[in-house]
C-alpha cells in the first residue's frame, strides 16, 4: 500500500514539529541544568566567600582582643611602675624630711644653752668649776642670748 505524497509531506511536516519541539526542549532542559549548575557553583563560591570572611572576622577578632589584652597588661606594668616610683619618692621624701627635721634639732640645739652655760645679762657665760667666762662669738665679740637659747650656734 503506497501512501499518498500528502500523507507523506505530512507527515514529514509533522516529524519536522515533533523534532523541532523535541529540540526546543532538548534546549529548554539543558539550559535549565545549565543554570542550575551556574546557581550551585555560585551558592558553593557564595559560602566558601562567608566561610573566609567568617574565618577573617574571627582572626581580626582574636588579633583585637589579643591587642587589647596586650595594652591592659602594658598599663598595668605603667601603674605598677609608676606607683612604684611614687612609693620610692615618698620614702625618699620622707628620709630627706626627717633628715632636714633631724638637722633643724641638730642646729636648734647648737643654740641651746649646756649645763655648763647660763644666760647672764643677756650675754651667755661659761661655767667651768667656780670659774666663769664670757661666751665669744665668731666676730670675737660676745654672743648675747635670751632665756636658754643664744643667738649664734654655741657648737
Amino acid at each position: 500500500m503506497a501512501m499518498p505524497l500528502s500523507w507523506k509531506i505530512g507527515a514529514g511536516v509533522a516529524g519536522l514539529i515533533v523534532a523541532v519541539f523535541a529540540w526546543n526542549g532538548l534546549s529548554q532542559y539543558l539550559a535549565a541544568r545549565h543554570a542550575d549548575e551556574l546557581m550551585r557553583d555560585s551558592a558553593r563560591a557564595a559560602a566558601l566567600d562567608a566561610q573566609q570572611a567568617k574565618a577573617h572576622a574571627e582572626q581580626y577578632h582574636a588579633q583585637l582582643a589579643a591587642n587589647l589584652k596586650q595594652q591592659r597588661e602594658d598599663l598595668s606594668n605603667t601603674y605598677q611602675q609608676v606607683n612604684e616610683q611614687a612609693r620610692q619618692y615618698q620614702a625618699e621624701q620622707a628620709m630627706r624630711l626627717d633628715k632636714q627635721h633631724q638637722e633643724d634639732l641638730r642646729v636648734q640645739a647648737s643654740y641651746r644653752l649646756d649645763q655648763n652655760q647660763q644666760c647672764a645679762d643677756g650675754i651667755v657665760i661659761n661655767r667651768s668649776g667656780s670659774s666663769f667666762t664670757q661666751a665669744v662669738g665668731k666676730d670675737g665679740g660676745p654672743i648675747p642670748c635670751k632665756g636658754d637659747l643664744a643667738t649664734e650656734p654655741l657648737r
